[in-house]
């Protein structure tokens, strides 16, 4: 279960964020399809940048112990990308058609259940 340690939580992070990027670096096109009128190669991009995000997760993760202030920086980004989206649903609007809307809300809320299992964990590292 991913909220029961900080390192679980973060190895459950870089493997979503894993799973995401590979399916937008490889299969651009499809979302792209699904999302609206959206451009694959920015997708593309968005893949090979979540690829390298799941690099660095999964690293801090393996350390021991793990920096506190690391997980801190990945914990701030998963939040920032939650705040982000409802501005980049707002911006993106005319593009995106109502699946493309649904997908980034998921995305959202996977990102901020990692964020919260991230907090949790640190939390508890503080306390023992």
């Amino acid at each position: 279960m991913p909220w029961t340690s900080l390192k679980s939580a973060l190895l459950f992070n870089a493997l979503c964020s894993t799973i995401l990027g590979v399916i937008l670096l490889f299969y651009p096109s499809a979302v792209a399809a699904l999302m609206g009128e959206f451009n694959p190669l920015i997708l593309m991009v968005l893949g090979a940048g979540l690829l390298l995000f799941a690099a660095d997760v999964a690293w801090v993760a393996t350390r021991k112990p793990i920096s506190q202030l690391l997980a801190k920086m990945i914990t701030t980004a998963d939040a920032a990308w939650v705040v982000a989206t409802p501005v980049a649903m707002i911006v993106a609007a005319p593009w995106l058609s109502f699946w493309g809307q649904i997908l980034l809300l998921d995305v959202a809320l996977l990102v901020a259940f990692c964020a919260l299992c991230q907090r949790r964990g640190l939390q508890r590292q503080q306390l023992a």
